[in-house]
């Protein structure tokens, strides 16, 4: 029977720190991705409405009390 040799632990906690970067890097992308696609689609639908000839397209933010 042959026995697996201990791995060494400063390889294995190199992985790790690897993943939580890589972990980190994907969240950072998906939001940026988000935000993106987001000002996209809301610069789209102003320019949809000035094509139509409308000039009340900018959204009015009412202030909060």
């Amino acid at each position: 029977m042959s026995e697996r040799p201990p791995e060494d632990s400063g390889e294995e906690r190199g992985r790790s720190r690897t993943n939580v970067a890589a972990l980190i890097a994907i969240v950072v992308l998906a939001l940026i991705a988000y935000w993106a696609f987001t000002t996209i689609d809301r610069q789209r639908k102003l320019q949809n409405c000035l094509d139509e000839g409308r000039r009340n397209c900018l959204e009015i933010v009412s202030p909060t009390r």
